[in-house]
């Protein structure tokens, strides 16, 4: 079988904080109050990603993460965690925060605890082969088994001290992880850790489209709770006034008009190195109350049967959470609307006017489908929607050439899900990066060599013979 490399990294960022400092994010931190005795310990987490897009959804939970010898669960009573990894390729996840003794000695090692994997691949091996009982050419989902649970040891040991932001990174070798039956074994040396350091200016990291539906909101602190598809809560969100909010339709355009129980959001958040979760941007989804939404991963388009199958990877419908990374059917109404979200991008009018139809639609596209049933149940199958969305697509693929100051294509051919697209093979896609954040901020598309592997986030149009990619992040390998 084709082998993939994937790697995990669960940033582990530490930072002590001097009592009284409060949600400072200046890059020095300020003194004063006397000796602290526990300093804030936030985690997050990030990928990097498979050589291929074979692996199409890999979910899987955090349930501990423990410092050695003596040391405390940094996810006690907050786990389990789910984390999508795919998504990693370019976004990071927030775990959690824990308050850590900062005269706790050093620690010598990490112990993680996962559950749940849970596996969804296109089948792509040459020769081909059925694997794990999927046949070759076909998406599956399997629940691999096997040990899961790693032991690492830190060289050199870790000590938490006031005034000292450190950080690491925890790095899951795909390759390593899973055998060519696909079992998995967190504990046989495919986790790896390397420091690292706090960002300039303070900010510990950016976590960028949370999706989830609103369960709390209190105006007097100007803070909201969410819950995710994962069924993970994140609470005490704060709004500020550099909060924007997107595609709100209240006035004024405000916290109190803009954010209300049940609604669906999207979040990019800003966590603070005191723990704080500030939200840069919040995106009104809703076009009606109760609204149903699901997102996936297109992997087959049937324009003749109006239908398309799709790897869900958001959920914010009454539909059960285990439809997470599973392919599900989607049948398109005749007048359904097809809408472009583009996340703050200026998208060339003639690419937004381009998504209109199911033809329209293209494998490799993230796409969010309002969910609606024939008869008006909750039960329906294939799930049929009235309004397409386009949204960010996530892969990684490398350069294969430049072709202007901002652009420049992608070989996507060595990638199973785009090379074996129908009707026709996605072996190039022209990137357009003149709005891209790029990771690291010294990267430029004058300095990418053909072969670069890099992994991007943007929205994806078609038809495949001429894809195009108007890319919002842009991280090289």
């Amino acid at each position: 079988m084709q082998r993939n490399h994937l790697l995990v990294c669960v940033g582990l960022l530490v930072l002590a904080l001097v009592a009284g400092c409060g949600g400072s994010s200046s890059s020095s931190l300020p003194g004063g109050g006397g000796a602290p005795t526990t300093a804030p310990f936030s985690l997050t987490m990030r990928d990097d990603p498979p050589a291929g897009v074979d692996v199409i959804s890999f979910e899987v939970n955090v349930i501990g993460a423990t410092l050695g010898p003596n040391g405390p669960d940094l996810l006690a009573g907050k786990g389990p965690i789910e984390i999508e990894v795919k998504r990693l390729e370019v976004e990071t996840a927030f775990l959690s925060t824990a308050n850590v003794p900062v005269n706790s000695g050093s620690f010598s090692s990490l112990s993680l605890i996962f559950a749940n994997p849970e596996l969804t691949f296109q089948n792509n091996t040459k020769p081909p082969v059925t694997i794990a009982g999927c046949a070759p050419g076909a998406v599956c989902q399997i629940k691999p088994t096997g040990p899961l649970t790693a032991n690492v040891t830190l060289n050199p040991a870790l000590t938490i001290s006031a005034n000292n932001p450190t950080g690491m990174q925890v790095d899951v070798n795909l390759a390593k992880l899973l055998s060519n039956s696909l079992v998995v074994d967190f504990s046989n040396g495919s986790i790896t850790i390397t420091q690292s350091q706090v960002q300039p200016g303070g900010e510990l990291e950016d976590v960028d489209d949370v999706s989830g539906t609103v369960v709390k909101v209190d105006t007097g602190t100007s803070t909201f709770d969410i819950q995710t598809s994962q069924n993970t809560t994140l609470t005490g969100i704060k709004v500020d006034n550099n909060t924007k909010f997107e595609d709100c339709t209240g006035s004024p355009v405000n916290f109190a008009n803009c954010v209300h129980l049940n609604d669906n959001v999207e979040v990019d958040l800003k966590l603070q190195p005191d723990g704080t979760k500030v939200a840069k941007k919040i995106e009104q989804q809703n076009e009606e109350a109760n609204e149903e939404d699901l997102e996936g991963i297109i992997t087959s388009v049937d324009t003749a049967a109006n239908t398309i199958q799709m790897v869900a990877v958001e959920n914010l419908s009454v539909l059960p959470s285990t439809i997470l990374g599973s392919p599900v059917t989607v049948s398109v109404a005749n007048n359904a609307k097809f809408q472009v979200k583009q996340k703050g991008l200026k998208v060339d009018p003639a690419l937004v006017s381009s998504f209109n139809s199911i033809n329209s639609l293209l494998v490799g596209q993230n796409v969010e489908v309002r969910r609606r049933s024939v008869d008006g149940s909750s039960s329906s199958s294939p799930i049929v929607t009235d309004r397409v969305r386009l949204r960010m697509s996530r892969f990684t693929a490398p350069v294969k050439s430049k072709t202007g100051a901002n652009t420049f294509t992608l070989d996507t051919s060595g990638i199973g899900l785009f090379h074996n697209a129908k009707p026709a093979a996605i072996d190039q896609i022209t990137v357009d990066a003149s709005q891209a954040e790029f990771e690291p901020k010294s990267v430029t598309v004058s300095g990418l060599q053909a072969g670069d592997s890099i992994s991007l986030r943007g929205l994806l149009f078609g038809p495949a013979a001429n894809a195009t990619l108007v890319a919002g992040k842009v991280r090289k390998r």
